[in-house]
């Protein structure tokens, strides 16, 4: 008996609930386990459907961890972090991972890109602030598209994580972000400014099973868009008194704008970066973290984010595992003695996310 065969818009209305053809066609990318075709005929890719409808039922349709990594404090080791993490993400656990570089610094984009790349994508409209442009513009034609922004196989580590995918950022925001404010209150453009970036990775963001965002250290509009699509949030800290000041306003904010969504945001937990064992202050704030007691003294409800288990020595080597122009190929070369910690970090950010396998 011959199978019934099913293409694309079949397998669409297979699922529970259904979904569009483009949402399929992401799951094949996504998917290391998805039904190869049957057949490839000239309408298109033909599959079993019963294959199909097995699949299905293990698992289609689980949207991707989303955590940005932000902290109003800049030099605390953010970027570093955020990027380890991806690139652990893609190539040591196998998950398909969208890196978003929202900070104007580009730091991200550069470790994971070499800079004549990006100064030639950020010259054509191939960096995320032509996005937000085209909104301060709506009389012209856009001129960024996603699929050409997208920049596929990022990192230095092998020459390319094939699971790693990048947004690079742009210096430009700087300038573009404080222009976004007045634009809204002008009444310009009917789209919410907050919502710029959900709307701009709807076609793609069910390929991947994370999605790490490097924010800006600030609350403002660029970061609520990186915040609007986010179902976790981690706070990479210095345990110092300036680096640490600036975290109940975080988890205060964040818990407003969570509830102006009317969507859970949840703190994953604080990352001590940075850490020196011979400084008595980092000994004494590790303590306050460790026991929860940041938050202690504020009229609040709120409850201090637990802090990880691994914890980010200060080392000099991932400094220079930043510069994407320094030729270091292996997470050994990249990170250091440090590889350990953000192995370890990335393992316990997996078990508190406990998403579906791949």
């Amino acid at each position: 008996m011959q199978p019934k065969l099913v293409g694309i818009s079949e397998i669409a209305e297979m699922a529970d609930p259904p979904v569009t053809k483009q949402a399929v066609a992401n799951w094949r990318v996504r998917y290391d386990d998805f039904p190869r075709p049957v057949e490839t005929l000239q309408s298109g890719p033909v599959w079993d459907a019963e294959v199909i409808k097995t699949w299905l039922d293990a698992k289609a349709g689980h949207a991707p961890v989303v955590i940005s990594f932000i902290n109003l404090k800049g030099g605390v080791a953010k970027t570093t972090t955020s990027v380890a993490v991806a690139e652990i993400l893609a190539k040591e656990f196998r998950k398909h991972v969208l890196f978003i570089d929202l900070d104007p610094q580009t730091n991200a984009t550069i470790n994971l890109i070499k800079e004549e790349e990006w100064q030639k994508r950020d010259g054509d409209g191939r960096t995320l602030v032509q996005l937000f442009r085209d909104k301060l513009r709506p009389d012209d034609p856009p001129v960024f598209d996603i699929e050409k922004a997208i920049i596929r196989g990022a990192s230095t580590i092998d020459g390319g994580i094939s699971r790693l995918d990048l947004l690079p950022s742009s210096i430009q925001f700087i300038e573009v972000q404080e222009k976004l404010p007045f634009i809204a209150m002008q009444g310009n453009y009917n789209n919410n400014p907050q919502d710029i970036l959900r709307r701009a990775l709807q076609p793609v963001l069910d390929r991947y099973d994370f999605v790490i965002i490097d924010c800006p250290p600030s609350l403002g509009i660029v970061t609520k868009n990186g915040l609007k699509i986010s179902t976790h949030y981690v706070i990479p800290t210095i345990p110092d008194i300036v680096s640490t000041w600036g975290i109940f306003q975080i988890v205060s904010n964040i818990a407003t704008f969570s509830e102006s969504i009317n969507r859970l945001i949840k703190p994953l937990g604080i990352v001590a970066t940075k850490v020196q064992g011979t400084i008595d202050l980092h000994a004494r704030v590790m303590r306050e973290l460790r026991e929860s007691r940041l938050f202690d003294g504020k009229n609040t409800d709120l409850k201090q984010p637990p802090l990880f288990q691994n914890q980010i020595k200060q080392n000099a080597n991932t400094a220079r595992g930043a510069d994407s122009e320094a030729n270091l190929n292996t997470f050994r070369q990249k990170y250091g003695p440090n590889y350990e910690e953000f192995f370890g970090l990335t393992k316990e950010i997996l078990e508190k996310c406990n998403p579906p396998k791949s």
